[in-house]
């Protein structure tokens, strides 16, 4: 990518979005296209070409449509897989379409196999049965994957598929519907702020997971499209492995709640583990620049200066 480059991030008001949105102008790209939900909405193919065809995009950062944590899929996966999948047809062919130059789709890393061997090779895609309780969300991934495959191979097109990690952030959504590690923040901050004795997690607290600041993840997607030429599935991946259970007793400790976490395990766990392989990742020389607790510190300030009433 040149400076003055078209690029277009869809969703930019999503955390990831929102990261790889603020990475890019403090580099210094200047030609980065935006629009809100009013003004474009991605779910509709026609409109997404017509935006296109105006708007010339020459890369696109594609992590739109509907996601969250365990509570969220499981309580609208219709919903989820419904949206998903309309938002990628309309990007991925619109870009196809219209010439784009190169495009990164970001997928979650739950469209891996649950149980596959650790730490989890890209050679692993589609190699075993989906977690249940977010099937929706990666099936619907998955296909987002296939979809830029099949592209490539059919039209010669430059759209590169690559997997997430967990990952945390600023602008991270704290309500139940959003990922673990932003709703253990919040259900254990307002257990403080209301005396509660006990915070009550589900599952069991066993499954790991590796937690990469949002920042990190911008910057490691910046490289992948200004430096990594090939198509093939790339990981994301880095951060600290923590357990549900470590994490949510590191944020009892930063918040300063003396109450107890309880954990229900009537409740699913998700996934046991995630640990995902860099090693494409770290052949680009791609380096972390925030280590877990330095980044839990900065969504507990986010979290106090942006979601809390006030």
């Amino acid at each position: 990518m040149l400076k003055d480059s078209k690029i277009f991030i869809p969703n930019h008001h999503d955390m990831v979005g929102a990261s790889i949105l603020h990475q890019l102008r403090q580099d210094g790209y200047s030609n980065i296209i935006t629009r809100d939900d009013n003004e474009l909405d991605l779910t509709d193919e026609f409109a997404t070409d017509i935006f296109f065809e105006s708007a010339k995009p020459e890369f696109v950062f594609c992590f739109a449509g509907s996601h969250g944590g365990i509570i969220k899929n499981t309580s609208y996966p219709a919903d989820i897989i419904y949206e998903v999948l309309k938002v990628q047809i309309a990007i991925i062919h619109a870009a196809y379409k219209h010439k784009v130059n190169k495009l990164l789709f970001l997928a979650g890393n739950c469209i891996y196999p649950k149980f596959s061997n650790q730490p989890i090779v890209e050679d692993f895609f589609m190699d075993g049965k989906m977690e249940p309780t977010s099937a929706a969300y990666s099936t619907a991934r998955a296909a987002g994957v296939e979809m830029c495959w099949a592209y490539n191979r059919q039209y010669g097109t430059n759209f590169i598929p690559a997997i997430l990690p967990n990952y945390y952030g600023p602008g991270d959504d704290y309500t139940e519907d959003g990922h673990v590690l932003a709703s253990i923040l919040n259900k254990i901050y307002n257990a403080k702020v209301t005396n509660l004795s006990k915070v009550v997690l589900w599952g069991t607290g066993t499954p790991k997971r590796q937690f990469m600041f949002s920042q990190d993840i911008a910057r490691a997607c910046i490289l992948i499209m200004n430096t990594y030429s090939s198509t093939e599935l790339i990981n994301i991946s880095g951060g600290e492995e923590l357990s549900i259970f470590e994490i949510a007793h590191k944020t009892k400790e930063l918040v300063g709640y003396s109450g107890e976490i309880i954990f229900d395990s009537n409740k699913p766990d998700g996934t046991p583990r995630k640990l995902m392989d860099n090693s494409k990742l770290k052949a680009l020389n791609f380096f972390e620049q925030t280590c877990f607790d330095e980044g839990l510190l900065l969504l507990y300030n986010d979290y106090l200066t942006n979601f809390v009433k006030h």
